[in-house]
């Protein structure tokens, strides 16, 4: 192993000491993210697809809501029953 490699180890791990758990959790998260991306690039990037693409469909859909809401504003008193 290199020595800068264990240099960047070893600020890691003084990096971490005294974390509180919440922030470990996040850095445990980034390191499986890391990971996950240098060993499966391919399943990485398909998961990282659906994920945004899933994401921008949310949005989608939230601003269709938000058409059919304005669309239908007053609706009642713009087309009363008679």
């Amino acid at each position: 192993m290199s020595t800068s490699a264990e240099l960047y180890r070893q600020m890691i791990v003084n990096g971490i000491q005294n974390l509180p758990p919440n922030l470990l959790s996040q850095i445990a998260d980034y390191v499986y993210f890391v990971r996950k991306r240098a060993e499966q690039p391919e399943t990485f990037a398909q998961t990282l697809y659906q994920d945004l693409l899933s994401s921008e469909l949310t949005a989608l859909s939230h601003f269709e809501w938000q058409h059919l809401e304005q669309e239908f504003a007053d609706y009642e008193q713009r087309y009363p029953l008679q």
